[in-house]
């Protein structure tokens, strides 16, 4: 198992979260590794979820998703994200991936790949607001 990959980041916005929360429309958005996702099945807070790449493979996540906490297994790897307001304007952002088949050699591209994921989340945000 690679150790996590822990970057987080500062963004505006008092409805932060209810744009990270909707993972159908907003995830193809910001991750680029995603190029469409689908619900599968909503069970209260527990979720399964289809998510398939740019290049057309397909993987199943099962999802734990709360307000401010989110939480993806799936077969090659974990996703996780939580938010937390700081001050009046301001939400900390936290988001970690893994993937069992790189191990450790994979953290640098994921830490790349996270900060492009910031990057994405800062220009939707700014487009909104």
């Amino acid at each position: 198992m690679s150790p996590w990959t822990k970057p987080s980041s500062t963004f505006p916005s008092n409805s932060f979260w209810r744009f990270i929360e909707d993972l159908k429309t907003n995830t193809p958005r910001i991750e680029a590794a995603v190029s469409r996702l689908e619900i599968l099945d909503r069970n209260g807070d527990r979720l399964r979820l289809k998510s398939r790449s740019p290049l057309g493979f397909w993987d199943e996540f099962n999802v734990i998703l709360r307000p401010g906490f989110c939480v993806m297994q799936g077969r090659s790897g974990q996703i996780g994200m939580a938010a937390r307001p700081e001050g009046e304007s301001k939400t900390r952002y936290f988001h970690f991936e893994g993937v069992r088949l790189l191990g450790r050699f994979g953290r640098p591209f994921f830490v790349w790949r996270i900060r492009q994921d910031f990057r994405r989340l800062r220009k939707l945000l700014g487009e909104s607001a």
